[in-house]
């Protein structure tokens, strides 16, 4: 029986529609093409935010020098806001994760920087939605470590068979499946939706 659905965050339930603000910024900062997201996502920076080693107003901050945005007039905050302006909530599937409780316990792990408790609460408005949260930066542990999802299971009071877990990297879905939770690979809302159902009612 199906006790809890676990989500990712970044790439399931908040995605880039376009990337035209990015491509704007790269040709602004005088960038080469598509290496903007590499450097806020996968450089080693990000990577020791995501691990907690350094603060989110740190990393920023590297960034700006990295990048060195006084040069062409621009501050840090207005290169987030670009960065980030055409990211949205995906509303269907935050309505289907809210729609399962009670009945299902909810819960998020996410490999992200320090801030993202606070935006879940004053921004995305959606942190009331989940029985608990597991953040790498504030947990020192990034997915695919099994230590991660150990963590969310026994904060939810779950078994690993019990989980059912959506994230939109392959890898990470593997290391849950290897646990023994029920993994499913995020391509699209619809599919999302449409597997998550399938796997509750195959488990009702």
């Amino acid at each position: 029986m199906i006790r809890a659905l676990i989500t990712d965050f970044g790439g399931v339930l908040v995605r880039t529609s376009s990337d035209r603000s990015r491509r704007a910024l790269e040709q602004r900062l005088q960038l080469p093409p598509h290496t903007i997201e590499a450097r806020v996502f996968a450089s080693e920076l990000s990577q020791r935010a995501q691990r907690g080693d350094i603060t989110e107003e740190t990393f920023w901050r590297e960034i700006e020098r990295d990048l060195n945005l006084d040069r062409f007039g621009m501050s840090t905050d207005e290169f987030r806001n670009e960065f980030f302006a055409e990211d949205a909530l995906d509303e269907e599937l935050m309505t289907l994760i809210r729609s399962v409780r009670p009945a299902l316990k909810t819960g998020l792990i996410s490999n992200a920087w320090t801030g993202l408790r606070e935006a879940l609460h004053t921004y995305f408005l959606i942190e009331d939605a989940f029985d608990a949260l597991v953040i790498s930066a504030e947990e020192k542990i990034m997915k695919p470590d099994a230590r991660i999802y150990h963590l969310a299971l026994e904060r939810l009071g779950v078994q690993p068979s019990e989980a059912l877990f959506l994230d939109d990297f392959k890898v990470n879905i593997d290391a849950a499946n290897a646990l023994g939770l029920i993994g499913i690979h995020f391509q699209s809302t619809e599919q999302a939706q449409r597997d998550i159902r399938a796997v509750l009612n195959t488990h009702e």
